[in-house]
């Protein structure tokens, strides 16, 4: 998914209000930014307006002008600037752990920049400013101010002894560590620094889902092959039973023998055959298996079509290889149904398999019929269910391909990945 789209419901739920709408997007994205400094941006404001509305009220002799810059600064820096850097980082494709890094080097930049302000720039600041509008006292410092919001401003009393060898009258160590403590962490939660976090589950939750999707679509397409694996078995069986009967009725009054010798040939076929046919549509069907279905197959049509010869051959070692189901046997009803049964005089098919050069399973249906003269050769039903099955089973690692043979005939090969059951 892109950066700037919003994530998808499972991680982040489908109610959010209008201050947590921004949570939809990916952290540190272009409308994340934006919805968190709008929302966070009007919080500040209204936490501003506490400092304020006593003046208002009661304005006092003093106002504390350079304590509302200071609060200022340390609300509206890290709000604006903390999500629209994470933002930049995040638009410049990183790899995750070198963007998690730089995400998290941004935010203890603002961390310490708030925290160099706050020791080093707020009083300098807050003088200057006193100085431009004349709340200073005798000697030229500021006029300084306790504030509790919303009860009241008054000045501070003076210490009453001077500092001792010029040494400045600051609050302890341990104060100011105190302080400082304080203003990192808030500036790390107003800066979005804990989004550091969401997006590490973020990460973590987009994979879980594309791992969900991915088995999900798997399990959907190994449910439709089941489905074309049904309607190709139903498309192979009936049409070569139906005519294999038909030769045998013909046959008993002509010759009662070869009638005889097809039906045993269909008994052997049927044996052989039927179970294979019901039980071989999972991803366990093996070369050997369905070179015995392609063996019966074959025998069948021979005693059918006496001038048909048959040649079913693989060697030891990749007979159990995987091989998914029927596809051989549809391969060879097309030889002898669009090649050798238009084709005058004996024919002959083969069914080869071997390794190729490039180390993958070769199956290869040759017949010497009459070729490519059939304008439905090449993309029939059967050919078409093959073809999606391939690309669902294997995606480009596998293929069917149909030739013209140099002598005749066609040669159509199955290439797929070598996997032993």
């Amino acid at each position: 998914m892109m950066l700037n789209d919003p994530l998808p419901p499972e991680l982040t739920g489908r109610h959010h209000g209008w201050f947590s709408r921004y949570r939809r997007y990916p952290v540190f994205s272009t409308p994340w930014a934006a919805g968190r400094v709008r929302s966070f941006g009007m919080a500040a404001v209204a936490c501003l307006l506490l400092f304020i509305l006593p003046l208002l009220l009661d304005p006092p002799e003093h106002p504390p002008l350079g304590a509302l810059l200071q609060v200022a600064f340390q609300l509206f820096l890290p709000i604006l600037a903390g999500p629209w850097l994470g933002c930049w980082v995040r638009q410049q494709g990183w790899p995750p752990q070198r963007e998690g890094a730089a995400l998290a080097a941004a935010m203890a930049s603002l961390v310490v920049a708030a925290l160099a302000f706050h020791e080093y720039g707020a009083e300098p600041a807050k003088q200057w400013l006193a100085e431009k509008t004349g709340q200073v006292d005798e000697s030229g410092q500021r006029r300084k101010v306790a504030m509790a919001i919303g009860v009241m401003i008054r000045p501070i009393d003076p210490p009453p002894s001077s500092p001792v060898d010029g040494v400045e009258d600051r609050p302890s160590l341990q104060g100011r560590l105190v302080n400082g403590v304080a203003s990192a962490l808030v500036t790390f939660w107003l800066a979005g620094g804990i989004a550091l976090w969401g997006r590490r589950r973020e990460l973590a939750g987009l994979a879980a889902l594309e791992n969900e999707r991915k088995l999900a679509q798997a399990l959907a397409q190994r449910r439709e092959a089941e489905l074309k694996l049904s309607v190709l078995a139903a498309q192979v069986e009936p049409h070569f039973l139906f005519n294999t009967l038909a030769g045998v009725r013909s046959a008993i009054a002509t010759d009662p023998a070869h009638a005889s010798a097809m039906i045993d040939q269909l008994v052997d076929y049927l044996r052989a055959a039927i179970p294979r046919l019901r039980s071989d549509g999972s991803a366990q069907a093996t070369v050997g298996g369905q070179f015995e279905i392609v063996r019966a197959y074959l025998g069948l049509m021979s005693a059918r079509m006496p001038r048909l010869h048959t040649q079913v051959q693989a060697p030891a070692e990749l007979l159990q290889a995987r091989c998914p189901a029927l596809m051989l046997i549809s391969l060879a009803e097309n030889a002898v149904k669009h090649g050798i049964e238009l084709k005058l005089g004996p024919g002959r098919v083969e069914v080869l398999a071997e390794r190729s050069t490039d180390g993958r399973l070769a199956l290869s249906v040759l017949d010497d019929g009459v070729g490519f003269c059939d304008s439905t050769v090449g993309n029939g039903l059967g050919l078409s269910n093959i073809r999606e099955r391939l690309a669902q089973l294997y995606g480009d690692r596998a293929s069917l391909t149909l030739k013209t043979r140099p002598e005749g005939g066609v040669a159509a090969t199955l290439m797929l990945p070598l996997e032993m059951s």
